[in-house]
């Protein structure tokens, strides 16, 4: 019986993703786990803005694929509250990452990371580790 060399190709995309996002977010940001409320862990603190605001957005993807948030779409003012930063920093933030293709944006203005995204979006985050 030969063995089709394509199968090695195959993989299943949506655990690698979870392990990425785990990963990524690691010792930074937590998710309670009656409210999927996103918890910010010590390793958060010294991050850049930017940083901050992409992992607020990587963690909400994270509640939504864990079934403890409805869907993964953040509005600007979620960002504020949840990362602690004032929002003339968070909204010039969110355009910055849209525009670097980081981000998406609804069609009800608010932010989430697409699938296809990810990979970009670790990458950028583990540079500022």
């Amino acid at each position: 019986m030969t063995t089709d060399p394509l199968e090695r190709l195959i993989l299943d995309a949506t655990e690698a993703d979870r392990a990425t996002i785990a990963e990524v977010l690691g010792d930074r940001i937590g998710i309670d786990r009656s409210s999927g409320r996103v918890v910010l862990l010590p390793g958060y603190s010294p991050l850049s803005a930017r940083s901050k605001v992409l992992l607020v957005l990587l963690a909400s993807k994270a509640a939504h694929l864990l079934g403890l948030r409805e869907g993964e779409l953040v509005r600007t003012q979620e960002v504020v509250l949840v990362s602690g930063l004032p929002a003339g920093t968070v909204a010039p933030k969110l355009k910055e990452l849209r525009e670097d293709h980081l981000v998406a944006q609804g069609a009800d203005r608010a932010y989430y990371v697409p699938n296809a995204l990810l990979q970009r979006v670790t990458e950028q985050l583990r540079r500022e580790e």
